[in-house]
């Protein structure tokens, strides 16, 4: 009975063990505010060929636009829908002003274009 006893106990202690081992879960975390920019240089300011003013004016209102998106998204509540839809349209409204009109359309699909897909869209 002892042994039986004993058994049980490395049994509980092994799968336990086995439990707590499981790898964290880092390979979620969203990228920083640097490789967004990045991202944003590559996708949106590359694509419109821009111009240096013109990227950096572009550049810094999406800097702007993921700092305060950082700040609104503190972990686990999502941030309201309205709050990021009023942080979009100022974002939008500064590269309107620093693109032509003529290339706003073309930049309004490129922003889509490059947002973050979710699970909804294809992606896990």
């Amino acid at each position: 009975m002892k042994t039986l006893t004993f058994l049980i106990g490395i049994a509980v202690l092994i799968t336990g063990g086995a439990c707590f081992s499981q790898p964290e879960n880092d390979g979620m975390k969203p990228p920083g505010t640097e490789e967004r920019l990045k991202m944003v240089d590559k996708e949106i300011c590359k694509l419109l060929k821009l111009d240096k003013t013109q990227k950096e004016i572009v550049l810094a209102a999406f800097n702007v636009f993921f700092v305060e998106l950082d700040k609104l998204a503190t972990p686990p509540a999502r941030p309201e829908k309205s709050k990021i839809d009023a942080l979009t349209k100022t974002r939008d409204e500064k590269v309107k002003m620093a693109i032509p009109a003529s290339l706003y359309p073309k930049y309004l699909e490129l922003e889509k274009a490059a947002r973050p897909k979710g699970p909804k869209e294809g992606r896990p």
